[in-house]
């Protein structure tokens, strides 16, 4: 009988088969005891003793527990290995930003049956969790919603790493007083919640509320989607990052020539099949080899970087600005007429003509200042080349008329090439010389 045990307990597959073999030879044992059982006692005593408690019932009825609840977390289970590779390939392939949290809240819906998701990124500007994607909140409870680390069930989860359920929630307030009670966060159902982490930086949080399906491991299974969240957004930001510095002059971190005509073919395109305009502003650094010679290669490569910030400060989020070569810049001005353009033009001429740069006063205008000119499609250019050409013949008008200003190209069947119209100063107005 010893060697016989041993042998068993020698194969761990046998001893599973035999294992299972002897609770099913149990279960099958006490179904024919209870059936026999019934058939012998009197139909009277039948109810007394269920009364009582049949111990074979209570045995079955456990085992009938313990067999449904392997079930389930079998099918779930099941169903996570079919939903994971798919959301896996997603998430590291090339996706957009906005994506990753879409895929995340189909994923969620489709293996807990939530009610309510949401799902937080953090806002490095303002070190704050803001609301991205939702299902389930009132619409109009839905802008602007943010929170700081450590502010309510979410704020503790992002501020501590940790996954947690209501259970833990509960524990955590018993054991340290932990106040997860915050009066903004009233409409949020936090059920189960997971932070979105990377390289030890949280990155999200991910939560669900109003569960359907629940899960022997779901806390795990919650934390590897926020993970797999997580490293599609630093993946998309690594991305663009090393495709910015492709695309960026390393001096003015501006879009280089390349990259802008790439785009500005684009832009054509779109505005040609949306029949709206956009408009081109080019210029020059006046004077600038004079700033050179006099004070040096050194000082001249800071004000072509503080021209870069200049202009990354002033342009609109949908506007593109570029070192086109030297000391020569250009901004896409998006969907912006001629007006639009020459007040957007202005504004980073003066900009720049009153930044306190090194030694500008030892410049011929007492001042860095730029010379430029703005064309518009479709009225100065149908094509990349007519734009520009028209913008750079505003420019070099401008030079002409006294520097320091901006010069809009008007169409040639308007006008002739001495009726470009300039915009002066003093006044705040363009009028024709």
């Amino acid at each position: 009988m010893n060697e016989t045990i041993a042998y068993l307990q020698g194969s761990a597959a046998w001893g599973g088969a035999v294992v299972g073999a002897l609770v099913a030879g149990l279960f099958l044992f006490i179904v024919k005891v209870r059936n026999r059982a019934a058939s012998a006692r009197p139909a009277a005593a039948r109810p007394e003793r269920a009364e009582r408690g049949d111990p074979a019932s209570s045995i079955v009825r456990d085992l009938q527990k313990t067999v449904s609840r392997l079930e389930n977390d079998n099918a779930a289970l099941s169903n996570f290995m079919q939903l994971l590779p798919e959301f896996t390939r997603r998430m590291n392939s090339r996706i957009e930003r906005r994506e990753i949290p879409m895929q995340m809240v189909r994923i969620v819906e489709q293996l807990f049956a939530p009610s309510q998701i949401l799902i937080f990124l953090l806002e490095e500007r303002i070190n704050k969790m803001a609301l991205v994607k939702q299902v389930g909140l009132p619409a109009e409870s839905i802008r602007q919603v943010q929170f700081e680390f450590g502010e309510g069930r979410l704020g503790w989860v992002a501020q501590n790493g940790v996954a947690m359920d209501l259970d833990d929630f509960i524990r955590e307030k018993r054991l340290t007083g932990a106040n997860f009670d915050v009066p903004g966060h009233f409409q949020f159902t936090v059920e189960l919640c997971a932070p979105m982490i990377h390289e030890g930086k949280v990155r999200g949080v991910i939560s669900a509320g109003g569960i359907k399906r629940h899960y022997k491991h779901e806390k795990a299974i919650l934390s590897l989607i926020a993970d797999l969240g997580s490293i599609a957004l630093y993946n998309h930001d690594l991305f663009n990052k090393t495709q910015e510095m492709a695309n960026c002059d390393g001096l003015t971190k501006l879009f280089n020539k390349r990259f802008f005509m790439e785009r500005l073919s684009n832009v054509l395109l779109e505005a040609s099949k949306g029949h709206h305009p956009f408009s081109l502003f080019i210029f020059d650094l006046d004077h600038f080899k004079h700033y050179n010679d006099t004070q040096g290669h050194q000082a001249g490569d800071e004000v072509l970087k503080a021209t870069g910030e200049i202009l990354r400060d002033t342009v609109r989020p949908d506007d593109l600005a570029a070192r086109f070569g030297g000391e020569e810049f250009i901004v896409l001005l998006a969907h912006a007429p001629k007006k639009g353009a020459m007040q957007a033009a202005e504004r980073i001429r003066e900009k720049l003509a009153t930044h306190p740069f090194a030694a500008r006063e030892s410049q011929p205008l007492k001042c860095v200042s730029l010379s430029g000119g703005v064309a518009t499609f479709p009225d100065d250019g149908l094509t990349s080349a007519d734009l520009i050409a028209a913008a750079d013949a505003a420019l070099y008008r401008a030079k002409k008329d006294g520097r320091n200003r901006v010069t809009a190209s008007e169409p040639k069947y308007f006008s002739d090439e001495k009726d470009d119209i300039v915009y002066h100063p003093q006044s705040g107005s363009g009028r024709k010389d």
